[in-house]
């Protein structure tokens, strides 16, 4: 006799938890307790909503156990806008889609002639246009889609946020070229000559003689610090 007690007990248990499971799957899944009735899209400014909630896939009615967040984080980056995105479930039905946004940092000119965003690690953003702003530097030349010269020149650019004598919005240009290299121009029609290579130990020798040409109370036209052992400067008059 208590060889069939213990085998009901053990038969009964397993199909009780599956009951109870089935019954809770039930009550989450169709009673809406998982269900999304609400996203919220924060920290955008150039992207749309609509192009972020497009991106992400989520439906509203739809339940938050059919998206997977790494799959709606990875689809919604693919703008190139967007540099991080953080992904909140609030309970019982509320999404909140975080995005942060990249910052332009200067402009370039592509070899279609389109003048685009880049960021500061040289990132392509999208088209360039009045609403978001045209006061930047502007990378040009034939050189502008070599990787090093490009790589370069963005450190030029990084260099200058920390100068006190050359400055970031005192550029006007950078040339990049794949035979000279690079050459800066400011909005006072000055140039420097940077050539390839050794980019930050040419941009300290700049500042060095801009710091002594000041000193003597003149302006410097041209700059060349190409070569490794020498400097040429010429003078406004």
């Amino acid at each position: 006799m208590k060889k069939k007690r213990n085998s009901r007990v053990i038969f009964i248990f397993p199909v009780y938890i599956v009951v109870t499971g089935s019954v809770v799957f039930y009550i989450v899944l169709y009673m809406g307790f998982l269900t999304v009735n609400q996203i919220e899209v924060k920290g955008n400014k150039r992207v749309s909503q609509r192009e972020i909630l497009k991106r992400s896939g989520l439906i509203k009615g739809k339940s938050t156990l059919l998206f997977l967040e790494d799959r709606v984080r990875k689809q919604i980056l693919e703008n190139h806008w967007i540099k991080e995105v953080r992904l909140e479930r609030i309970f019982p039905g509320k999404v909140v889609i975080e995005v942060e946004e990249e910052e332009p940092f200067c402009l370039a000119l592509s070899e279609e002639g389109e003048l685009l965003y880049v960021d500061k690690n040289g990132k392509r953003l999208g088209r360039a246009n009045f609403k978001d702003g045209l006061d930047f530097p502007l990378l040009i030349g034939e050189g502008i889609d070599e990787p090093k010269l490009l790589k370069e020149a963005i450190e030029l650019l990084n260099l200058s946020l920390r100068s006190r004598v050359l400055e970031w919005d005192e550029i006007s240009e950078v040339n990049l070229d794949s035979l000279y290299g690079i050459t800066v121009f400011t909005n006072d029609k000055r140039r420097i000559d940077f050539g390839e290579g050794d980019v930050a130990k040419k941009w300290h020798r700049v500042e060095q003689l801009i710091v002594k040409i000041r000193q003597m109370n003149l302006i410097e036209e041209y700059i060349n610090v190409s070569s490794d052992k020498l400097g040429v400067v010429s003078f406004k008059f």
